[in-house]
């Protein structure tokens, strides 16, 4: 490339880091205001004024809070679809994204985040295995993957899929949730009740011992 040529490319690579710099900045002044809004109450200039920054571009964490932020003015207003939409929005762009003590202790948008999160989802189907809802334990837990947990409560999650599997004589699949919680845990155990179980106790044995 001849000098003139590369002096052209330099300059048009600093005038688009230039321009992408500048269009960060007004994302984030804008989220910014719409927070501002928000807190005067302002729910319906909040509204646009979130959705703006979020169409100029935020970074992932930014984004999180943009969308969790619509999600909470959504569910003040018994809209609990849209609501859902938003926070489902909010744990793509931030999957760590976690409410403020106050945030959590809302009466309607509370228990709907908790329902979500891969935490909250996982307390949900083991509360549904614990209370014999198999089926719907079986899905509940299967989001809560899905959603993403930490290690030690994935391989509980990856266990009770196990579990019911197993109870349904579905020995492959059951198998496959062993291998799968130990992948993650390899220190998994069972407790001793589920150790003596006489359908899933030997094969997670013969799965712990490499057998």
């Amino acid at each position: 490339m001849r000098p003139a040529s590369l002096a052209a490319a330099s300059a048009s690579a600093a005038l688009f880091a230039l321009l992408a710099g500048c269009a960060a900045l007004q994302a984030q002044m804008t989220l910014v205001q719409g927070l501002r809004e928000y807190d005067a109450g302002d729910y319906a200039a909040s509204s646009k004024t979130l959705q703006r920054a979020l169409d100029l571009g935020l970074f992932s964490i930014d984004s999180g809070n943009a969308h969790k932020h619509l999600a909470f003015i959504h569910c003040a207003s018994n809209r609990e679809r849209q609501c859902r939409e938003e926070f489902r929005k909010a744990l793509a762009a931030d999957p760590a994204l976690e409410l403020t003590p106050a945030e959590a202790g809302h009466p309607v948008w509370g228990p709907i985040f908790r329902s979500m999160s891969g935490t909250g989802a996982l307390s949900t189907g083991l509360k549904q295995y614990e209370d014999g809802d198999y089926a719907e334990s079986a899905k509940t837990l299967q989001g809560a993957i899905d959603l993403g947990l930490p290690g030690k409560q994935a391989a509980n999650a990856h266990k009770h899929l196990a579990f019911i599997h197993c109870a349904s004589n579905r020995e492959r699949q059951c198998r496959d949730e062993f291998r799968k919680a130990l992948a993650v845990d390899p220190a998994l155990e069972l407790d001793a009740a589920e150790a003596g179980h006489p359908v899933w106790g030997p094969i997670f044995r013969s799965l712990k011992g490499g057998r």
